[in-house]
């Protein structure tokens, strides 16, 4: 996989994981405890990964999509 497209792939990943993030920060407000205390668990290593983007690299790329994964889940709970 060429740089650009890795680059690519990890930057498109990041957008969709905040736009994911954000909607589920709007859905805890109504949520019970069991997903608040799944997303305190979640969002550090969300953090984590953003500072992480900048070394296009498949480890990256394998962390964001696990990340996407589970914001999508856990959105997923929340509906």
């Amino acid at each position: 996989m060429s740089e650009n497209t890795l680059k690519a792939e990890i930057e498109k990943g990041i957008s969709r994981m905040q736009t994911l993030r954000d909607e589920v920060r709007v859905r805890l407000h109504l949520a019970g405890m069991d997903a608040k205390e799944e997303w305190d668990k979640l969002e550090p290593s969300l953090v984590d990964i953003e500072r992480k983007a900048e070394d296009f690299t498949d480890a990256t790329r394998r962390a964001v999509e696990d990340a996407l994964k589970r914001l999508s889940a856990l959105r997923s709970k929340l509906s």
